[in-house]
Order: structure tokens, then C-alpha cells, then sequence
């Protein structure tokens, strides 16, 4: 409650200072009975409220009271709705993620898998190994006859290279 002082023009007088702290007296004395009205009124109004509750309550069949109090309607009075829709966004995807993780997983072994050649029949896979092996054989048999070429090729440049170096009528061996 605002407090307004009024001065008034006055002439210099002794008593001027005095009446001055008389008038702020008696409008703190009115500030503070206003003050205790205002209490007492709360007083009341809350002594109403009690009786109202006992008015309300209710025995049990044990006989112990029971108090009806009325609740307002749920309400989050501090948290935007849009935080509470990402937070369970947020905690449903991660729920997605502990699920579906292994189940990916498991998506991608068996594409892997389905990927790979088929197994063999076993007869076919013997057969196949026993051409491999014929392979091998020939390679290595093709191998002994180029050694064999290059040797022969080498001992006819070497009597090649004799014959030039005998005379005309000279026999080869001798």
C-alpha cells in the first residue's frame, strides 16, 4: 500500500518538526491497522475453510475420519510438451536400436551365407578333384619336357659352337 505525505506551507515554528512526526505516526498507526485487518480477514477465511473440511470428512466402519479432498486436474506445469515428445522419441529409439541391432545382424548372415556357392554334391566334388590333380600332373610333366628342350637346345649351341672351331676335315669326337 503506497504511502502519500502531504506538506503543507507553513511558517517557521518551533512546533513544526513536532507536527511533522506526529502526522508520520498516525499514517504508520493506519498502515499497521490496515496490516492487522488484513490478517485477521486471512484468519477467518482460513477458519471458514476448516470448518468446511470438518464438515467434509467422513467416517470409515472403523470409525476413523476420512478427509475428501478434492484434486485439481494432472497437470506438468514445467516441462513443454515438445521436451516430453523428444525424451520419448529418444527412448524409443534407442529401444529400436537394442532390438533391431541383432536383428540386422542377423539379416546380413544370412544374405552372407545365401551369397557363398552352394555346397557340392560329394561325388562331383571327388570328380573334381580328382581333374585338379591331372592338371597338376600334366604341369608337371609339360615342365620336364621344356627342361628337356632347353637341355637339348644348349648341348646342340655348344656342338655348334665345336664344329666352327674344327678344321674343315676334322671328324667331331676325335
Amino acid at each position: 500500500m503506497p504511502v502519500a505525505f502531504t506538506l503543507q506551507q507553513a511558517t517557521p515554528s518551533p512546533d513544526l518538526g513536532t507536527q511533522i512526526r506526529q502526522q508520520v505516526q498516525e499514517q504508520v498507526r493506519a498502515q499497521v491497522q490496515a496490516a492487522q485487518q488484513q490478517a485477521q480477514a486471512a484468519r477467518t477465511q482460513a477458519e471458514i475453510a476448516r470448518q468446511q473440511a470438518l464438515r467434509g470428512l467422513q467416517t470409515s466402519g472403523q470409525g476413523a475420519p476420512v478427509v475428501q479432498v478434492p484434486f485439481p486436474p494432472f497437470e506438468r506445469p514445467g516441462i513443454p510438451h515438445e521436451a516430453v515428445a523428444i525424451s520419448i522419441a529418444f527412448f524409443v529409439m534407442v529401444a529400436v536400436i537394442i532390438i533391431g541391432l541383432p536383428i540386422a545382424r542377423a539379416i546380413g548372415r544370412y544374405f552372407d551365407r545365401r551369397a557363398n556357392s552352394p555346397a557340392l554334391n560329394p561325388d562331383l566334388a571327388a570328380q573334381l578333384q580328382r581333374i585338379e590333380q591331372g592338371v597338376d600332373a600334366m604341369a608337371i610333366e609339360v615342365e620336364r619336357i621344356s627342361e628337356a628342350q632347353r637341355y637339348m637346345a644348349r648341348l646342340e649351341t655348344e656342338r655348334r659352337g665345336e664344329a666352327a672351331v674344327l678344321r674343315p676335315g676334322e671328324k667331331v669326337g676325335q
